[in-house]
């Protein structure tokens, strides 16, 4: 193999799939990148065996070929020059890179190891622009549950119905739901994995375009222009989550969101083992106290306005800070649902992101 291309995209390639890398031990050809001509242009692929990602860029091809190389070695030879173009030859499993300033020489292996990356057919796929892609999964990150416990907690669930895409998560102590418009008029649902997340967020980071998605029984096709994931699908049934939403409220706070989210910083200082503050909301003041028999006390006021009753509650803080940090608007809105029952945040006028916390008993 004999290519020509360019330092920069093909650095942001690797850079792209060397992130699913890990090291792995019993299987090394795991720690490499394979590099192939594929009808006229440069394909690079990487798996972990669950997540698989396929990337392709324009080069001048010489001689066709294929080669594994140490993905490490290879990230961090690229990170270091600043040549304008690249040529990548390969001899016997030795992979030549030379620049204008640099020759180097790096051991690969041979592509028959490599896994193969499951093919699936591009029929009917839905379409979601990555940005707004990157929002959604975003806004429900954090809600994913980090134990495997109930492994369809594990992931976000999506659920496409009536042109618009419902992405949720939850831990059972808090949940996020953010909604989004679709042009395409399919239906269907399922367990998008954490780290599947995770590389989808990377990809779309510096992406503006729409990205397509095809569903099988048990994998999932997310692909653009120039690149693929494919990914396992978690197999299981995700809770009716829309019944812990409570569709009414006793009390109203409405709150600016950078005084509340500071004064919430301030008294997690003094909170105790288990994170808990107290929220008391008055007829112009939002209270927040918080008591560590160790570090001391504190109370912190918030201008706010009040709808019906003044209530008070406690919360985890590490669950309220998240919600704030998703919601975009300047002046949130907490709904109190009673004692006992969850707390409702929402962004101002906001009507597609939705977070509950449930309280922390007394």
């Amino acid at each position: 193999m004999i290519i020509i291309t360019n330092q920069k995209k093909l650095l942001f390639a690797v850079r792209a799939l060397e992130k699913i890398i890990s090291r792995n031990v019993s299987l090394p050809i795991l720690n490499s990148i394979l590099i192939k001509t594929e009808n006229g242009r440069v394909k690079l692929a990487a798996t972990n065996l669950e997540v698989g990602i396929n990337y392709w860029i324009g080069a001048r091809i010489e001689e066709n070929g294929e080669i594994a190389i140490p993905a490490r070695i290879f990230s961090d030879f690229l990170s270091n020059i600043t040549d304008e173009n690249v040529t990548l030859k390969v001899q016997k499993n030795v992979v030549s890179i030379n620049s204008d300033h640099y020759k180097t020489q790096i051991l690969g292996m041979e592509t028959k190891d490599f896994p193969i990356i499951p093919k699936i057919l591009k029929n009917s796929p839905f379409k979601i622009n990555s940005l707004t892609l990157k929002n959604a999964l975003m806004n429900v990150f954090d809600s994913i549950a980090i134990s495997e416990t109930r492994p369809e907690l594990s992931g976000i669930y999506i659920n496409i119905v009536n042109n618009r895409a419902e992405f949720a998560a939850t831990d059972s102590f808090r949940l996020s739901e953010k909604i989004i418009e679709l042009k395409d008029g399919v239906s269907g649902s399922f367990i998008l994995p954490r780290n599947t997340a995770v590389e989808i967020m990377r990809l779309m980071e510096s992406l503006d375009e729409d990205v397509n998605f095809v569903v099988s029984e048990n994998q999932i096709l997310i692909f653009g222009e120039d690149f693929e994931i494919i990914s396992r699908l978690i197999d299981g049934h995700y809770p009716e989550y829309k019944r812990v939403i409570p569709d009414k409220f006793i009390s109203l706070v409405r709150i600016n969101k950078s005084d509340f989210e500071k004064n919430v910083r301030m008294a997690s200082i003094f909170s105790s083992t288990i994170s808990d503050i107290k929220l008391k909301a008055g007829k112009d003041l939002m209270e927040i106290t918080a008591k560590n028999s160790e570090r001391g006390e504190i109370v912190a006021n918030v201008a706010c306005e009040i709808k019906n009753k003044p209530f008070e509650i406690s919360v985890n803080y590490h669950y309220l800070l998240d919600g704030l940090k998703i919601l975009p608007t300047e002046n949130v809105v907490l709904e109190f649902t009673g004692d006992g029952s969850p707390l409702v945040l929402k962004g101002e006028n906001l009507k597609d992101q939705t977070y509950v916390i449930m309280p922390l008993r007394n």
